[in-house]
């Protein structure tokens, strides 16, 4: 092979014969002959942890590279009258001026102040407003007196339309004493209508946030109650009660309903036990003889006396949370609803008429009765009053129905009712029956 053809462009191929320089310096050629060179080649490398010398090196003769920096940009002077305008302008960021008529900043993104009115799950208004009420109530070194702060706070319930909440009520009370002069079948046609409508409520409730309860099986089971419970005693509470989850076990292994039997016959069944079991102790006093008309009539008057003075009694000396289910009701609204309710069973017991349309007063202990019979409505009616709050939380609503203008729905109305009828009627059958 001729030095032509192992010669490409400066690089030349050697051959195996010829020797090779086992001592060649770093960064010269190996083969001797080309015109690649640095600064003082024959010099070691410097070590990595010496600092830099500078040097820099040279290809192909004596070429150098330098390296300047670009000028910096130079800004035409300002004239001086535009330095007069600028000169009241910081240059830097400002929040606001002691003075200054700055916005006030808009609520963020999110839960707006008018959803907490939605959300309050109760009848009664917030605590903020009520604070508020009772503030223009009963002002700084202004001595008032209880019944002036109880009025004040009544004509400012924000939610509550209390005049037409105290013309429903009149009306709800004018018709129950009509149909209990008329007599107790009367009354029981009045109950199982009003239960009816409750389970309605109710089912209608559950179904918007997302059960699929049995509605006709839980309708036809609370209708049944009141009139099997009046006509068999307490005996078919149990019968109802079996054949409800008979046949609710049916419907749902039928796949009549795309709910699962855990979610939709639970809320089958607890509507069944919360409006039609309770409701029918109601129809099981009218069955009683005598005494029955009565002690209905008790137990709807201390739930209602219990309702006022936890009402007025809480919005004006209110100040500590009672429960997070219903978060707008006070310890001392309880204490106040509690109080109340005794005072009336107290007085009803003194003069001898438990029930202004009962036959007879109660045989013999009437005061003591009585205040036994107060004690019991005034531990139910609360427990009560929280259960249908922490249901009407867990299924994210504020009221059950609308049927009852300034009052909601008949469950809203009558939630306390349905815990008082069993308890006042077992401590009337130990205290009164027997």
């Amino acid at each position: 092979m001729s030095d032509e053809s192992n010669e490409f462009e400066g690089f030349r191929v050697a051959d195996s014969s010829e020797p090779v320089d086992e001592f060649a310096a770093p960064g010269r050629s190996v083969f001797g002959d080309d015109d690649i060179s640095f600064e003082e080649d024959d010099d070691a490398i410097p070590h990595w942890s010496e600092p830099p010398t500078g040097s820099v090196p040279q290809v192909g003769g004596d070429a150098s590279m330098t390296f300047e920096p670009n000028p910096e940009p130079t800004l035409p002077e300002a004239e001086p009258d535009e330095l007069a305008a600028w000169a009241d302008v910081s240059s830097t960021p400002r929040l606001t001026d002691d003075g200054s008529d700055a916005a006030p900043p808009a609520q963020p993104d999110g839960v707006s102040d008018a959803a907490a009115d939605f959300f309050g799950f109760d009848d009664d208004q917030d605590s903020g407003r009520l604070g508020a009420a009772m503030s223009e109530a009963t002002p700084a070194g202004d001595e008032r007196s209880l019944a002036e702060s109880l009025g004040a706070v009544a004509g400012a319930t924000g939610d509550r339309d209390m005049p037409m909440a105290v013309i429903v009520g009149v009306a709800l009370a004018v018709l129950f004493f009509a149909a209990m002069a008329v007599g107790p079948v009367a009354a029981l046609v009045i109950v199982t209508i009003a239960l009816s409508l409750a389970a309605v409520e109710f089912y209608n409730a559950v179904r918007v946030a997302g059960y699929q309860p049995a509605v006709l099986l839980g309708l036809t089971a609370v209708l049944s109650l009141p009139l099997a419970v009046y006509w068999k005693g307490e005996a078919a509470i149990g019968l109802v009660l079996v054949l409800a989850l008979l046949f609710g076990s049916l419907w749902y292994v039928m796949g009549i309903s795309p709910d699962g039997a855990m979610r939709g016959l639970g809320a089958t069944l607890l509507g069944i036990v919360h409006i039609g079991v309770l409701g029918s102790f109601a129809a099981l006093m009218l069955s009683v003889d005598t005494y029955g008309t009565g002690v209905l009539t008790v137990a709807v008057i201390l739930t209602v006396f219990y309702d006022i003075g936890g009402l007025f009694i809480g919005k004006a000396l209110g100040r500590t949370p009672l429960s997070s289910a219903s978060p707008n009701k006070t310890m001392e609204g309880l204490i106040g609803g509690m109080v109340v309710v005794l005072i009336a069973a107290i007085v009803m017991g003194i003069i001898g008429q438990p029930a202004p349309l009962a036959g007879d007063a109660f045989d013999g202990s009437g005061l003591f009765t009585m205040i036994v019979i107060g004690i019991a409505a005034a531990l139910a009616a609360p427990i009560g009053d929280l259960a249908e709050s922490q249901i009407k939380r867990d299924l994210g609503i504020k009221d059950m129905g609308t049927i009852l203008p300034g009052h909601g729905g008949l469950l809203d109305r009558f939630d306390g009712l349905l815990f008082v009828l069993p308890t006042v009627w077992f401590a009337a059958n130990a205290f009164v029956f027997s």
